[in-house]
């Protein structure tokens, strides 16, 4: 079972080595034909790629779009691209200026404002529809907190977190 294990974990260090060209190629191609001048900063993790897309602040911001909208878009193609080239499924990330570690330092304080209301008034609490990546951070926030549980609701780009007290 070691052996099998080890022999996973192989294949998934190289297929995210293998990642590394296609992803900066894809990245820096679509992203010149939109206009915007950009250094690609590729960093292997365990488990995936971080990518760190460097632009001027203006045209990072068109690249992060409304709550990271444009941004998780993009990052949602870069993994098809990857799949399409049979290198499988691994985590991408893609950040603009620190843009995930600021909405999840955002998302953590509305877990705690929420939190309160919740345990205070008892009534569930209902988040405006979020990404599968922060749905997770708040999964994993409100998982700290004492009292109260989460679900995830709803459909596709409707799917959102609901708070319960417990």
């Amino acid at each position: 079972m070691a052996e099998q294990d080890s022999r996973k974990e192989d294949d998934l260090e190289q297929r995210i080595t293998g990642a590394v060209p296609v992803v900066r190629s894809f990245l820096e191609t679509v992203l010149g034909l939109l206009g915007v001048e950009v250094e690609v900063d590729i960093d292997v993790e365990d488990d995936g790629l971080h990518c760190d897309l460097n632009t001027s602040e203006e045209e990072g911001g068109l690249l992060i779009g409304r709550h990271g909208a444009t941004l998780d878009a993009l990052q949602y193609l870069t993994l098809r691209v990857l799949q399409a080239e049979g290198l499988g499924r691994m985590r991408i990330t893609l950040d603009v200026g620190g843009y995930r570690n600021r909405r999840e330092k955002v998302l953590r304080d509305m877990v705690q404002n929420v939190a309160k209301k919740v345990l205070d008034n008892g009534r569930p609490y209902h988040f405006e529809p979020m990404s599968a990546m922060e749905r997770r951070v708040v999964h994993m926030a409100m998982s700290e907190i004492e009292g109260l549980r989460t679900e995830s609701e709803g459909e596709g780009r409707r799917r959102h977190v609901v708070v319960f007290r417990d």
